[in-house]
């Protein structure tokens, strides 16, 4: 169960009916009732799709379902291993310089 309350729009300056969602829009004038709140929205969807389309076997529509599996399988492995490069590059660099300032 979703609450309304009342909001008055940013660009006609009516009150009008808010439930708190991304797209709601104003009853008057039908513009989006938090323009930049959507525009965020709508801007990390693209980014998620594009990263999506960006992987290394990006999956097709037109793959069989084992096809895109193993596609979506070997990108995860393949940033696990990165991930696990990064945090043992990390880590070496942080135990050399604990050595260093030891050693004086």
């Amino acid at each position: 169960m979703s609450q309304v309350s009342e909001i008055r729009c940013p660009h006609c300056g009516e009150w009008t009916m808010w439930q708190g969602h991304i797209d709601d829009r104003c009853i008057s004038c039908g513009e989006f009732l938090e323009t930049r709140r959507f525009s965020l929205e709508v801007e990390k969807r693209i980014t998620r799709e594009l990263k999506k389309d960006d992987d290394y076997f990006a999956p097709k529509p037109t793959d069989s379902p084992e096809k895109r599996w193993f596609k979506s399988m070997f990108n995860s492995f393949r940033w696990g291993v990165y991930y696990v490069q990064l945090a043992l590059f990390t880590f070496i660099t942080i135990v050399l310089l604990i050595i260093s300032l030891l050693a004086g």
